[in-house]
């Protein structure tokens, strides 16, 4: 009796579960979009993206989203669609479960503003603009002056400054000449910091940070206007503003 008792609880079992897989699979496919939600993982770093804007806009694009059910999205399309935007670095769409869709985003991560004669944009340390934005600026280099179609020489020597602690407190701005010498300006003192031609940076960046740290006393910083990089294993200080 006990056996068979057994026997009968298995195929009660048994017989459960693929009425309840398929009563949960028709209820996914009849599930409604009630609710579109949108969230910028590292809108605590930048603000180049705002949430209710790409709702709005993706709400405009697919206007039977909401109240239609979820099985008939297509979240890579939709994807696909919020990646356009020029400042998202990756979206992910996805459903809760519960008939809210999910939109997560992360923004390209800025490392140099540049104002050149082809406008003024953001670049990441991949060489991807960004373009300004009217809501938000990002507290990085400036670079200016004459600013070379490619790039490659920029994004290295801020790629530099921005991944060492003491240069990004320390450096504000670099400037191009037009023989491609690079000018650091920084942030604390009145001289410039002549680098030269952007070869052998870490060298000589690393010969700079010796001279700031224990090479001179802070209050000499003053007495001098230029600091020159530019030959190699040598430091030039100038109290000669020309460069």
């Amino acid at each position: 009796m006990k056996r068979a008792t057994k026997i009968l609880k298995w195929v009660l079992v048994l017989g459960y579960f693929p009425v309840m897989l398929s009563f949960v699979s028709h209820s996914h496919k009849e599930l409604v979009c009630s609710e579109l939600n949108v969230k910028v993982r590292d809108s605590d770093e930048s603000r180049f993206v705002d949430a209710e804007d790409i709702r709005e806009s993706v709400l405009a694009s697919y206007p039977d989203l909401l109240g239609g059910t979820v099985n008939s999205l297509n979240f890579d399309e939709m994807e696909a669609f919020v990646k356009k935007h020029s400042s998202i670095r990756s979206c992910e769409v996805f459903n809760s479960g519960t008939g809210v869709v999910n939109i997560e985003i992360t923004q390209f991560k800025p490392i140099v503003r540049v104002i050149a004669s082809d406008g003024t944009f953001y670049m990441d340390e991949e060489g991807h603009r960004i373009p300004v934005s009217s809501r938000f600026s990002a507290r990085v280099l400036v670079a200016n002056g004459a600013i070379p179609k490619e790039k490659d020489e920029l994004l290295h020597v801020a790629g530099l400054l921005v991944s060492d602690p003491f240069w990004e407190a320390q450096m504000e701005q670099i400037y191009i000449r037009r023989n491609n010498e690079y000018i650091l300006v920084p942030r604390v003192g009145d001289h410039l910091i002549l680098l030269g031609q952007p070869e052998d940076v870490e060298l000589k960046l690393r010969n700079l940070k010796a001279l700031y740290t224990s090479g001179m006393n802070p209050k000499e910083w003053n007495d001098y206007q230029v600091i020159n990089l530019k030959y190699k294993n040598q430091i030039v200080c100038s109290r000669d503003r020309s460069l």
